[in-house]
């Protein structure tokens, strides 16, 4: 599932469009520090947003709940809108990963881009029990490659 292969990556049957080279899926190596990197910025985000802009402090009630939303909100532009006008989030882009649809090696599309975003949050648990993520992507029809893997 993760090998390189060509794919018929037709904008409509019988047009003729030659099939697509899809890049393999990038090493775990550059995955954990993109998902590091990807984890810290919005959780870093959050706090500052809260406490420096909002002028909360660690003691208010509503504390908690703010840097949950304004982290949920980070990663949302992080996550979705990353991929979608830059091919890859914060992360990836720091370590040479691109964000790109299994068929036909393209941009993700918004859709795809949310499906895989809100997959990750239903999935967290699992990929922490299992210590794989790679499924991920791939159920919502994504897959993350090396830059330098990429074909134009």
């Amino acid at each position: 599932m993760n090998a390189a292969r060509y794919d018929a990556g037709t904008s409509s049957p019988g047009t003729g469009t030659p099939a697509r080279w899809v890049p393999p899926a990038a090493g775990e190596g550059r995955l954990i520090g993109a998902t590091t990197v990807d984890c810290l910025v919005p959780a870093s985000a959050g706090v500052a947003l809260v406490a420096g802009v909002l002028q909360y402090s660690l003691g208010d009630p509503i504390f908690v709940p703010m840097v949950i939303a304004c982290a949920l909100a980070v990663s949302f532009v992080n996550h979705v809108l990353g991929p979608v006008l830059f091919r890859g989030s914060l992360g990836k882009l720091v370590f040479g990963l691109r964000v790109v649809r299994v068929t036909d090696a393209r941009r993700s599309g918004f859709w795809r881009a949310v499906g895989r975003w809100l997959l990750g949050f239903l999935y967290l648990g699992i990929m922490v029990v299992a210590q794989d993520g790679g499924g991920i992507g791939e159920a919502a029809g994504l897959r993350v490659i090396r830059h330098r893997d990429e074909r134009r």
